[in-house]
C-alpha cells in the first residue's frame, strides 16, 4: 500500500468502527443517507466538499423541523465552520469565496465531525423524540384571564408605536391550536410534457427540476446543483423560478434569488435535457425573489425575457419591476436587442419570430424578434394596441388572433398580423381588489370558444370569432389558475385550492364535479396529460386528478421532502431567501396578514375564514398597519405603489408611488412614517398619500421606524440610526450602529431606546444623549430581532450561530433588566428571526426559527437565571421574520410551512 493510501486508512479508521458499531436509520432522504454512508469510507476532497456541507446542513435542518435540538457540539462544529467560511462575499466584492486547499481540509474536518453528531441525535431521536428536545422546566399553568378588554387591537408591528410587544392585551391560556389559514407562496411555473414525461420546476437550494412519470407520478431523475458554501448560503443559493423551457435537447431555466448583481443569483441555465447536466448560462442580470417568478421563453432562434434592475444591495440601491424585454441568441447567449415597454406585470410570449406582451399602462405591444435595429427604434414594435386598463395577464396566441385581458374587466381580440381590433367584451365590473384580475384565456378543443377565468369567482366560455358570450358559472372562490383542456373537457382550480371539473357541449357548460384538494392559491397553468389534469400551488404542491372525476392520483412535494405522520418534513430549503415574513395585525374581530403571494388578507378571528383579499403586485413582508379603519400597507418586487385600503372591505383609498417597501410603517397625527427599500425614508399623509417629507440615506431602510414622543427613528442598511422631528423632517441626530439595522428594529421602554444590531451588537441608548447606558455581557449571540419590553424588563431574541444562512442552529430568549442589563433569566430555543410578545395576563409568548415550537413561559422568571414554561405547541414548521399577534385572548402567527396559526 502508498503511504498516502496507508495514511487515509488510518485517518478513516476511528469512523469506520464509529459507523460499524451504530444501527443506520433513515434521514428519510436517499441522497443524504448515501452521504451519511459515503462520508466513512470516502475523504472529502475539492470534488465533494460543497456537496457534503450542504446536505450535512439540509439535514440538521430537517432534524429541527421535527423538533430536535442540534446542541452544543454542533454548535461548535458551526463555530468552527464560521471561521472558514464567511458571511455574504458580497460584501467583499466577491462573487462566492474561495476556498484553499488548508481550507478545504479543515472543512473536511468539521464535516466529519458534524455528520457524527447529526448520526447520534438521528439514532436517539428514532428511539426516544423527547431525548433530544429541548429541555425546559415546566411550570403550572393556572387558566388566568384579567379584566383587559378581549377585543384590544394589535393595530400596529407589535402591538403599539413603541414596538414594545405590549397592547395591554391578554394572551392565550390553554396551549391549543384553534385553527390555521393557508398562507401562499406566488408559485406560478406550471408542468411541462415530453411524451409521458412531465418535467417540475423546483425552487429548492439543492434540487432544481423533477423528472417525472405523467401517469404514476414516480421520479425517474432529478436534476441538481451545488450551490457555492458561504455562510449565508441560503440567501446566496438560486431558486430556480421559471417554465421549463424544452427546446431540442436542452432544457432552460432562470434563477431568482438575493445579494444582486454581484452575487450568484443571475443566470439562465442551459442543461442537457437526458443527463441533467449544465451545458452553459448565460449571464442575464438578478431578479429579486420577491418577485416570485423569473419568466423566459425560448424557440429555437431567440430565448426572450423581462428585465429590470434588482440591486438592492447596491449604494445606492435600484429596485423596480420588469420594463425592459431582451432577445438573446439561445446557442451562444450572445444578446440580440433589449427595449423598454415600460412596467409590466405578464410574461412575453414567444411565438415564431414575434413576442407579445402587455404592459401595466394598457399598451399591447407585438415586437420583431428576428430583425437589427438601432437601440431604442420604433421600427422595433411590429404593431402596438391601446387597451382600457392594466394589462398584467399572460395573452393567449393563435395562428391568427391574439387573445388578452385588462384588470377594467374586458376581454379583447385583436389581429396577429396587424393588431386590428376584432372584437372586445365586457366581462366583470372590477372591484380594484385584483392586480390581476382573470386567468390566461384558453381556446376549447374545437378551437370555436375562449374560456377564461376570473379572480371575482367567475368562469366564461365566449364564441371565439365574435366575442359572444356563451356561457358563464361562478365558482366558489376566485381563479385564474389557467384553465386546462382536454377534448370537451374543462378544469380548473380556485383560491381556496377546490378543482371543478366541466364539460363544454360547445352549447352548454355542465358541471361534472368539485374537490377540495389542497388549501393554497394556484398561480400556475392547469395541464392535461393521459386524462389527467396536472397543477402545482402556493404550497409548493404538484397535483395529478382524474380529469373524469377528480380523483386525485398522486401528488409531488416539488421542495424536496418526505411525509411523516401526515406532515412533509423538508429535506431541502427554498432558496433565496425567507418568504413568510408578514407579521398578523387585528382589529375588529380580523386577523390581517400578507404573504409573498401578494395578497393582503383579512381572516375571521375566530374560525380562520378568510373575509377579503387585496392583491398588489409584490411580496408583503410587512405588517398591515391599522389606523383610524385604515391599512396601510407596502411591497417589494412590484410596481412603486404604497396602498391605504379601508380595513373592513379591504377596498383601495389612495396609493402613493415611494418605490418597495420591506418593513412596517408605523402612524401617528395623520402622519404615515414608511421605510424605503431605495434608501428613502418617507412621511405620507394619512389622509390622501401625499409625500410630507422624505430623507434619502445611503443604503435600504428596511427596519421598522419607531415613533416616541414628537419624533420618529429610522434604522437602515448603511449602519445608522436616524432621529427626526416627526412633523418637519428635521434631522436631529444620527447614531452609528456599527453594523445594519436589518430585521431587528429599535422599540422604547424606560425611557430608554432598545437597539438591535445586525450582527453581535445590542444597546440601550438615551435618545436625548446618544449615550450608551448598556450592552448586555453575552458574547458570540446575533441580535437581528426585535426585542420586547414591559414592566421594566427587556426581552431579547438572538441566533446562535449561522446554519444554513437564515435558520440558525439554536436561538435563545433573554430577560434583562431595563435598567442595568443584568440578565436575570435565559430560555434554550425561542426566538430567533422572531421575537417575543407579553400577554397582560403575566405570560411571554414567543415563537421559534429553530424548531416548530410556539411557546408560552413565565415573564419574571425563577431568580435563578432561569423561568417556567407554562405549554408549548408544535406547529409545522418555524417561524422565520413574523412575530405574534395577541387579541381576543388568542395568539396568531405566520410560520413557514405556509400557515396562519391561532393558538387559544
Amino acid at each position: 500500500m502508498k503511504p498516502l493510501n496507508l495514511l487515509l486508512a488510518l485517518l478513516l479508521l476511528p469512523r469506520l468502527l464509529w459507523a460499524d458499531t451504530v444501527p443506520f436509520v433513515s434521514s428519510g432522504d436517499a441522497e443524504i443517507d448515501a452521504v451519511r454512508k459515503e462520508i466513512n469510507v470516502q475523504p472529502t476532497d475539492e470534488s465533494n466538499y460543497a456537496k457534503r456541507l450542504l446536505l450535512m446542513k439540509l439535514w440538521a435542518v430537517a432534524l429541527q423541523q421535527q423538533g430536535v435540538y442540534l446542541g452544543a457540539e454542533y454548535e461548535q462544529v458551526d463555530l468552527e465552520l464560521r471561521r472558514v467560511s464567511k458571511w455574504n462575499p458580497v460584501f467583499q466584492g466577491l462573487e462566492g469565496q474561495v476556498y484553499t486547499a488548508a481550507d478545504i481540509k479543515k472543512i473536511g474536518e468539521i464535516a466529519g465531525r458534524g455528520y457524527q453528531i447529526l448520526e447520534e441525535l438521528q439514532r436517539q431521536f428514532s428511539e426516544n423524540p423527547e431525548s433530544v428536545g429541548y429541555a425546559h422546566q415546566q411550570g403550572e399553568e393556572r387558566l388566568t384571564f384579567t379584566d383587559a378588554p378581549t377585543d384590544l387591537p394589535w393595530a400596529d408591528y407589535r402591538g403599539d408605536a413603541q414596538r414594545t410587544g405590549f397592547s395591554g392585551a391578554d394572551g392565550p391560556v390553554k396551549g391549543k391550536l384553534a385553527w390555521r389559514a393557508p398562507v401562499s407562496i406566488r408559485w406560478t411555473s406550471s408542468p411541462a410534457f415530453d411524451g409521458d414525461t412531465l418535467y417540475l420546476v423546483s425552487p429548492g437550494m439543492r434540487n432544481m427540476l423533477w423528472k417525472m412519470d405523467v401517469n404514476t407520478g414516480n421520479v425517474h431523475e432529478v436534476f441538481k446543483h451545488t450551490p457555492k458554501l458561504q455562510g449565508d448560503q441560503l440567501y446566496s443559493a438560486p431558486a430556480m423560478a421559471s417554465q421549463p423551457e424544452i427546446v431540442g435537447d436542452h432544457i432552460f431555466l432562470r434563477q431568482m434569488g438575493s445579494r444582486g448583481n454581484r452575487g450568484a443569483t443571475k443566470y439562465i441555465v442551459k442543461y442537457n435535457r437526458y443527463s441533467g447536466k449544465e451545458v452553459d448560462r448565460f449571464l442575464v442580470g438578478h431578479v429579486d425573489y420577491r418577485m416570485g417568478s423569473a419568466p423566459l421563453a425560448v424557440n429555437e432562434n431567440f430565448l426572450v425575457y423581462p428585465y429590470a434592475m434588482h440591486d438592492i444591495e447596491g449604494r445606492p440601491p435600484l429596485c423596480e419591476p420588469f420594463n425592459r424585454v431582451i432577445c438573446r441568441n439561445p446557442k451562444t447567449g450572445k444578446k440580440l436587442w433589449d427595449f423598454n415597454i415600460g412596467p409590466f406585470f405578464s410574461d412575453p410570449v414567444l411565438d415564431n419570430n414575434r413576442i407579445f406582451v402587455g404592459n401595466a399602462t394598457g399598451q399591447f405591444y407585438c415586437l420583431k424578434a428576428d430583425q437589427w435595429y438601432r437601440p431604442a427604434s420604433e421600427e422595433r414594435i411590429a404593431w402596438e394596441f391601446q387597451a382600457d386598463g392594466e394589462l398584467n395577464q399572460n395573452p393567449l396566441v393563435t395562428d391568427k388572433v391574439v387573445y388578452f385581458s385588462s384588470n377594467t374587466g374586458w376581454l379583447y381580440a385583436v389581429d396577429r398580423q396587424t393588431g386590428k381590433l376584432n372584437w372586445k367584451s365586457k366581462l366583470e365590473r372590477a372591484t380594484g381588489h385584483f392586480s390581476k384580475l382573470f386567468s390566461a384565456p384558453v381556446l376549447t378543443a374545437d378551437g370555436k370558444s375562449v374560456a377564461i377565468s376570473s379572480a371575482q369567482k367567475h368562469l366564461y366560455i365566449l364564441d371565439a370569432m365574435s366575442g359572444t358570450l356563451l356561457a358563464k358559472t361562478t365558482l366558489e372562490d376566485g381563479s385564474y389558475a389557467g384553465i386546462g383542456v382536454d377534448g370537451n373537457d374543462l378544469v380548473t382550480v380556485d383560491f381556496s385550492g377546490k378543482a371543478y371539473g366541466f364539460e363544454w357541449t360547445g352549447k352548454k357548460l355542465i358541471t361534472k364535479w368539485k374537490k377540495q384538494v389542497g388549501e393554497h392559491e394556484v398561480f400556475s397553468q392547469v395541464k392535461i396529460k393521459n386524462g389527467k389534469a396536472i397543477y402545482t400551488d402556493g404550497h409548493l404542491m404538484a397535483y395529478a386528478l382524474d380529469v373524469r372525476n377528480g380523483k386525485k392520483l398522486w401528488e409531488h412535494s416539488i421542495i424536496n421532502a418526505f411525509k411523516k405522520d401526515g406532515q412533509y418534513i423538508g429535506t431541502d430549503q427554498i432558496a433565496g431567501g425567507a418568504y413568510y415574513e408578514s407579521k398578523p395585525t387585528a382589529n375588529n374581530g380580523k386577523i390581517y396578514i400578507g404573504s409573498p403571494a401578494r395578497f393582503v388578507q383579512a381572516v375571521d378571528a375566530q374560525s380562520g375564514k378568510i373575509l377579503w383579499r387585496f392583491e398588489i403586485t409584490g411580496a408583503i413582508s410587512g405588517a398591515p398597519v391599522i389606523n383610524d379603519g385604515k391599512i396601510y400597507i407596502g411591497q417589494e418586487g412590484g410596481d412603486d405603489r404604497f396602498y391605504c385600503l379601508n380595513a373592513e372591505t379591504g377596498q383601495q383609498l389612495w396609493t402613493q408611488s415611494i418605490g418597495w417597501v420591506w418593513g412596517s410603517a408605523n402612524v401617528a397625527n395623520q402622519r404615515v412614517f414608511v421605510p424605503g427599500v431605495d434608501g428613502y425614508v418617507n412621511c405620507l399623509s394619512a389622509d390622501n398619500g401625499a409625500i410630507l417629507w422624505r430623507y434619502r440615506t445611503e443604503r435600504s431602510t428596511c427596519t421598522e421606524p419607531l415613533i416616541l414622543g414628537n419624533d420618529v427613528y429610522f434604522g437602515g442598511w448603511d449602519h445608522y440610526m436616524y432621529k427626526f422631528d416627526k412633523a418637519t423632517g428635521k434631522l436631529k441626530w444620527k447614531f452609528q450602529l456599527g453594523g445594519g439595522s436589518d430585521s431587528g428594529a429599535p422599540i422604547a421602554g424606560d425611557g430608554k431606546l432598545f437597539l438591535p444590531v445586525g450582527g453581535g451588537t445590542f444597546r440601550a441608548l438615551n435618545p436625548e444623549t446618544k449615550k450608551v447606558e448598556w450592552t448586555p455581557s453575552l458574547q458570540g449571540k446575533m441580535y437581528n430581532v426585535t426585542p420586547g419590553y414591559h414592566d421594566g424588563k427587556v426581552y431579547l431574541s438572538c441566533l446562535n450561530g449561522q446554519g444554513i444562512g437564515g435558520i440558525p442552529i439554536n436561538n435563545q430568549i433573554f430577560c434583562a433588566d431595563a435598567k442595568t442589563g443584568e440578565i436575570e433569566w435565559t430560555f434554550d430555543g425561542g426566538g430567533g428571526l422572531t421575537g417575543p410578545v407579553i400577554g397582560n395576563n403575566n405570560r411571554l409568548y414567543f415563537a421559534s426559527t429553530a424548531s416548530p415550537y410556539f411557546y408560552c413561559v413565565k415573564p419574571k422568571g425563577n431568580g435563578d437565571g432561569t423561568t417556567d414554561i407554562l405549554w408549548k405547541v408544535k406547529m409545522e414548521n418555524k417561524v422565520e421574520e413574523s412575530v405574534p399577534c395577541l387579541y381576543e385572548r388568542k395568539a396568531y402567527v405566520l410560520n413557514s410551512a405556509g400557515y396562519l396559526v391561532a393558538i387559544e
